[in-house]
């Protein structure tokens, strides 16, 4: 039996009308989405209650939410909020929890407070971060095959797999390094904690990996180079998505490399999928790096080796033999069972949380 932790939150931060864009979800659990379709998802949301009960004084509790993610406050000029409750929660002796939505990376920095978020950067990582899977809202095999993991006989001939954006007409692309530049000059400029990205976008480098591997006469490969993001989801095209899923179960292995933030939900697909990524280590933390051997786990490639990404790959399948080869895809597979769907993540956040209580 499970012993919930006692949350601190605040009611009086954001009106109902921004509940379903940026309440956190354990909060939300309680208090809903702020929208009259909230029964429609209420009970995805009602584990959360056998982890987390909501106390009204701060002394009681044994933790902090921020009830919204901290992209709230930094797009509606409301810091202030944030470090009104840090500084209090702080007077009580209690750490505070704060997620960070999407590809964004902050630079906010307080000794009781704790961010969660999906990206990060090992060499300037501090230790008050949380890294988070990339939001897959449901079990893709279960969606697309019935929860049946499809295994794959290793052949001579690796074959590679890739279906997304690598490249931007010239337009979009010179906007983009325009907003990129923007932004680096307000973080500059103290008027942003959003922490600027590189000025040229990662997906110029992502479509050469890309196009080492179909040049290489020795893979097998099943690459196709988009010019738009997320085709399948952000349009509902569900032709586009089933194309995206079946091109990572009828290869050996997908190309996972960063995009706009300094992670890939590839990558976490393609282990819910049984598959195994070629992961393109860019100065990436990765989530429990202390309970998993991530290099077990996918063809591991340095930045620095890009450039002899074939010779990698060709060595890593030679090398592996057809039982191993089957059995890295049940191993990534029940990884990701238990560490990455909604409920396994929780899982271990609230053991992580409870240490911190411990420990603080």
């Amino acid at each position: 039996m499970l012993k919930p932790i006692r949350i601190y939150t605040e009611t009086n931060h954001a009106s109902e009308m921004d509940w379903v864009n940026y309440l956190v979800h354990p909060i939300r659990a309680y208090w809903g989405d702020g929208t009259a379709e909230w029964s429609k998802w209420e009970k995805d949301f009602q584990f959360y209650k056998a982890y987390y009960e909501l106390t009204e004084n701060p002394n009681e509790a044994d933790i902090g939410f921020l009830p919204m993610t901290l992209n709230y406050y930094i797009n509606n000029n409301s810091m202030k909020l944030v470090d009104s409750f840090v500084k209090k929660m702080d007077k009580h002796n209690k750490k505070v929890l704060i997620w960070v939505d999407g590809d964004n990376d902050v630079n906010y920095i307080k000794p009781n407070c704790l961010l969660i978020k999906n990206a990060g950067y090992k060499s300037n990582n501090s230790k008050n971060e949380l890294i988070m899977p990339g939001d897959l809202k449901f079990d893709l095999l279960d969606k697309y095959f019935s929860g049946n993991l499809i295994i794959r006989e290793k052949s001579k001939t690796p074959t590679v797999g890739f279906i997304g954006i690598a490249d931007y007409p010239i337009i979009k692309l010179i906007i983009l390094i325009l907003t990129n530049i923007f932004i680096r000059l307000n973080y500059i400029l103290n008027k942003s904690i959003y922490k600027p990205g590189f000025i040229l976008p990662y997906l110029l480098k992502r479509k050469t990996i890309l196009k080492k591997i179909i040049n290489d006469v020795r893979i097998s490969s099943n690459i196709i180079i988009r010019k738009r993001f997320a085709s399948g989801i952000r349009d509902n095209n569900q032709k586009a998505r089933i194309a995206f899923i079946n091109n990572i179960v009828n290869n050996d292995y997908t190309v996972c490399m960063r995009g706009a933030g300094n992670y890939s939900i590839r990558f976490y697909e393609t282990l819910c999928l049984g598959r195994i990524p070629i992961f393109v280590n860019t100065d990436c933390v990765l989530p429990f790096e202390d309970k998993i051997n991530w290099k077990e786990h996918c063809i591991w490639i340095e930045e620095t080796e890009i450039n002899n990404i074939g010779d990698k790959i060709i060595e890593f399948h030679q090398n592996i033999s057809s039982s191993d080869f089957i059995e890295l895809q049940q191993k990534n597979r029940n990884l990701w069972k238990k560490y990455f769907p909604i409920q396994g993540f929780n899982h271990q956040l609230y053991k992580y949380i409870n240490n911190i209580i411990i420990s603080y």
